[in-house]
Order: C-alpha cells, then sequence, then structure tokens
C-alpha cells in the first residue's frame, strides 16, 4: 500500500477504536444511571465501529492491500 492508502486505512480503525470507547462509556453511564440517551450513545458507537470496519476492509482490497 502507498502511503495515501496506509493514512486512510489507520483513519479507518481510529473510527473503529472511537466506537469502541463511545460504545463503552455509553454502556456504562446507561447501566450507571438508567438514562436512555446514553444508550442512544453506546448505539451510535457500535454504529461507528461496523462503518469504520467496513472503511478499513474496503480500503485493504481494493486499494492495494491484501490479496
Amino acid at each position: 500500500m502507498n502511503d495515501t492508502n496506509t493514512i486512510a486505512v489507520r483513519r479507518a480503525l481510529l473510527l473503529v477504536f472511537a466506537g469502541i470507547a463511545l460504545a463503552v462509556i455509553g454502556a456504562s453511564l446507561a447501566t450507571a444511571t438508567g438514562r436512555p440517551v446514553w444508550r442512544a450513545v453506546a448505539v451510535v458507537g457500535a454504529l461507528a465501529q461496523t462503518f469504520g470496519w467496513v472503511l478499513a476492509v474496503h480500503y485493504r482490497r481494493t486499494r492495494g492491500g491484501l490479496s
């Protein structure tokens, strides 16, 4: 992979890790407080993880990554 693709994959994986953090924080606060807004934060985190993984796989397959 060239530098541009490597940066794109790293950004996608950063999105995955940010999604993990949001999901953990949202789930923890939803359990502790019982407020539904924190469940929404957890769901957004899960969606961010999914989107990040899809982007990472896309960049690795279509832009000269793993065969």
